[in-house]
């Protein structure tokens, strides 16, 4: 599609703006720029690229989208010998032990706050122009990003500076958690509407607006508390997200037919099922790594279907509690593969069980939701991979839409609504007694694995979108984000280190496993602010906890 390459085009150029000093969110502008600039669509696009670059760094294993998988029950990221034990940063988010001083929160801050301040830039320059259409446009546009970031915020630190110029001293107070999620829910309610119910492909319309809203609404009970606290969303706010829904039910958007074929390349741009999704190109940098995380060094093919991603990690699996909730009969289970080729032609098997430390180099079952894009072969290390990535599909409302049902108590109509999906979407085999969700929510109750429809819609989503980042935030709204899981231990356990020598002869502290214990506080809701950000800010306090 044109516009989007003129987008990926713009990104790479860094078009308008410059990115700078994230602690005080200035910005330079390095272009003087005319009003007749602006009149001219093709610059508007130029203009507005560099705050949609932001959005690559969130699907990056050392930002938002790592700190979302691993410390779920979803992801695991195991020591094999020496190899990425990585100081024991993988291990304490799975063990939910970090602290201030974990090294990827620096990013995790300062990723977002490039964007709000490329926004920040942006709008103030487009107030001095002609109010166009384009323009007007182009200003709710940013405004939905810079909305974004601060959810994003929201909801890893929870209190935040609420910057919305493009100069300032940098000591501006923190915001409350509630005061964050409704400045972000204000933005929403405020241009949703006035956004293009059929936008082009990577850019913003009124789906991500009111899926967004959804998102926040059905979350209401985590993200307009104190960030340590969880309750369950009120009934006005579970009107709001099934409203709201019901919006997106009349925007165009169907559930793919096949779940796999969703996630192909050819795929992208005709998509029905992304609602809000971030572009990626096969170059540098333009390009994402996820196909480089799991896959083994020494993998060919897989599926039949050539690997041709220059570099593989063999870090990042599925956990071996998760992977073994899938049913046979889910063609969900398809996503995952446990063997691959070498490209002598022998077949590698992946086995299920993986323990936290010292496994080998085969297990884990490994992930291929997204298809390795041959558009990376020999680009460099790391891979770049063009494979975009979606940040809210149809399915994920779909599925906000029958917990928001079920939470109301309108149990037949939130399983008509997880069949909808089953159904639309094929997601089980034609012959399956499990493909009716009543008939699955039945067999899961009856085998004690299931206490409610509530615990079924969160496996439902375990199973659809996993790997797609949304995990924490489901298992925080249900209750279950600090329970016991595999594998997650305490820090305090005083049998928990001991020192091991790598095969290079270098001592290193060894994390030990103690399985079954649960977080230590409710503190883990949050993440810790970087310590940089509270030492240069003495108006910002760190969270509690930390």
């Amino acid at each position: 599609m044109i516009l989007r390459n003129k987008l990926m085009i713009a990104l790479a150029a860094g078009a308008l703006f410059s990115s700078t000093s994230c602690t005080n969110l200035n910005e330079e502008l390095y272009s003087s720029v005319t009003d007749e600039y602006f009149q001219d669509p093709e610059n508007l696009v130029s203009a507005v690229a560099p705050v949609y670059a932001s959005l690559r760094s969130y699907y990056h294993h050392e930002n938002a989208w790592g700190f979302s998988q691993v410390s779920s029950d979803e992801t695991l990221v195991p020591t094999r010998g020496g190899d990425w034990y990585d100081g024991g940063k993988w291990l304490q988010l799975n063990a939910h032990t970090w602290n201030e001083n974990h090294p990827h929160l620096k990013g995790l801050w300062e990723a977002p706050y490039q964007g709000i301040a490329r926004a920040n830039v942006l709008l103030e320059t487009l107030e001095g122009f002609e109010q166009t259409e384009e323009v007007v446009n182009t200003a709710n546009e940013v405004r939905f990003l810079r909305a974004f970031y601060y959810f994003n915020l929201m909801d890893m630190f929870g209190n935040v500076p609420l910057v919305l110029v493009s100069q300032h001293n940098g000591d501006t107070p923190a915001s409350t958690r509630p005061e964050l999620t409704q400045f972000v829910v204000d933005e929403l309610e405020t241009i949703k509407d006035a956004l293009p119910d059929q936008p082009a492909y990577g850019r913003i319309g009124k789906g991500a607006a009111y899926a967004l809203l959804v998102k926040i609404y059905l979350n209401g009970g985590v993200y307009f508390q104190d960030g340590s606290k969880v309750v369950d969303p009120s009934s006005e706010h579970l009107d709001k997200a099934i409203s709201y829904s019901k919006v997106i039910d009349g925007l165009g958007y169907a559930v793919y037919p096949d779940y796999l074929e969703t996630f192909k390349l050819a795929n992208e741009e005709n998509n029905t099922d992304y609602i809000f999704t971030i572009t990626y190109a096969a170059d540098d940098p333009l390009g994402n790594h996820g196909n480089s995380w799991g896959v083994h060094y020494d993998t060919h093919k897989v599926k039949g279907i050539e690997w041709k991603v220059p570099s593989k990690w063999n870090g990042f699996s599925i956990m071996t509690d998760r992977y073994q909730t899938f049913d046979a009969t889910d063609t969900r289970i398809n996503q995952f593969y446990t063997e691959f080729e070498k490209e002598d032609g022998s077949i590698v098997q992946h086995e299920q069980e993986l323990p936290l430390f010292d496994a080998n180099k085969t297990q884990g079952v490994r992930l291929m939701k997204w298809e390795p894009d041959p558009g990376a072969d020999g680009v460099t290390w790391g891979g770049w991979s063009g494979n975009d990535f979606p940040l809210i599909r149809y399915a994920d409302v779909l599925l906000m839409h029958a917990e928001a049902l079920a939470r109301k108590g309108m149990n037949g109509e939130a399983l008509a609504m997880v069949n909808k999906l089953r159904t639309q979407g094929n997601r089980f085999e034609s012959d399956s007694p499990i493909a009716d969700a009543s008939a699955h929510f039945t067999q899961l109750q009856n085998d004690g694995k299931v206490n409610s429809l509530l615990d079924f819609i969160l496996m439902e989503r375990g199973w659809e979108l996993c790997w797609e980042g949304v995990r924490r935030q489901d298992l925080i709204r249900h209750g279950k984000y600090l329970d016991a899981w595999q594998n997650k231990q305490m820090e305090n356990d005083p049998d928990a280190f001991e020192e091991k020598v790598d095969d290079n002869g270098n001592t290193y502290k060894f994390w030990l496993p103690s399985q079954g214990k649960t977080s230590d506080g409710t503190h883990r809701y949050l993440y810790p602010i970087p310590p940089a950000q509270v030492d240069a800010n003495p108006n910002l306090n760190q969270n509690d906890g930390y």
